[in-house]
């Protein structure tokens, strides 16, 4: 049986756990050849078990989105395993502290941005020239982008969503369709790192949410910033 995703090229970072793996699953579902990254390749061990579950093929790559040295060598890495580049989803990510910008250490702010902006959009440069005319970057944002009391990680999310918005405007004459998409409140280990007190069980799998972004890898363009619980695109 055929599927969305047939013969289309993916990255995914942040692929070890939680939402990027379950979109990992997803697009194998659907019959992508990926990429998937995380910190280390050694964490990407079950994903790719779960992909090839589903009859994808999904290669592991070790990212470090602090270390621009460690971007460039995935980024080539990617591109010598894939050829091209037609769908990159920048999922990886991280939470720093929950606290008010007056009071943020400078190195939670440095890592926070690191990782969520500057190295992201070193990612973005990296693979674009041999991304596909048609192709989609989707950034996973969050609800708590330009929040108070969250610390470098509501800026880094606010500042994607710029980016994000940017490249939209910028990549339009390569019809590269740039979407922001915030997943909400979900059952990963990071929601349950900024809610402690949380049941758990209370939220929603990542698997539930994964429906617009298959449809984007598709072809869809629901625009430069969508809600996935509340996305009908599916």
């Amino acid at each position: 049986m055929s599927g969305r995703l047939d013969g289309t090229r993916v990255v995914v970072t942040g692929a070890s756990r939680g939402l990027g793996r379950a979109l990992a699953e997803a697009f194998a579902a659907e019959g992508a050849r990926q990429v998937v990254t995380a910190t280390s390749a050694e964490r990407l061990a079950a994903t790719c078990a779960a992909v090839a579950e589903r009859g994808g093929d999904a290669h592991p790559i070790a990212l470090d989105l602090r270390d621009r040295s460690s971007v460039a060598a995935a980024a080539s890495e990617a591109l010598a395993v894939l050829g091209r580049v037609d769908v990159l989803v920048n999922n990886a990510s991280l939470l720093g502290a929950r606290i008010a910008l007056a009071d943020l250490p400078a190195d939670v702010w440095d890592d926070v941005m690191a990782v969520n902006t500057t190295g992201t959009l070193a990612l973005i440069q990296a693979l674009l020239p041999a991304m596909a005319d048609g192709g989609a970057i989707i950034n996973v944002t969050s609800g708590a982008a330009g929040r108070a009391g969250w610390g470098a990680y509501a800026v880094s999310k606010l500042a994607l969503e710029g980016i994000t918005g940017m490249l939209r405007d910028e990549l339009a004459d390569r019809a590269i369709r740039c979407v922001a998409v915030n997943p909400g409140g979900l059952r990963t280990a990071m929601r349950a790192a900024a809610y402690p007190d949380e049941d758990p069980a209370t939220l929603p799998r990542p698997a539930t949410v994964v429906g617009p972004f298959v449809a984007i890898a598709a072809g869809a363009d629901p625009g430069p910033r969508i809600d996935a619980a509340s996305c009908s695109a599916a």
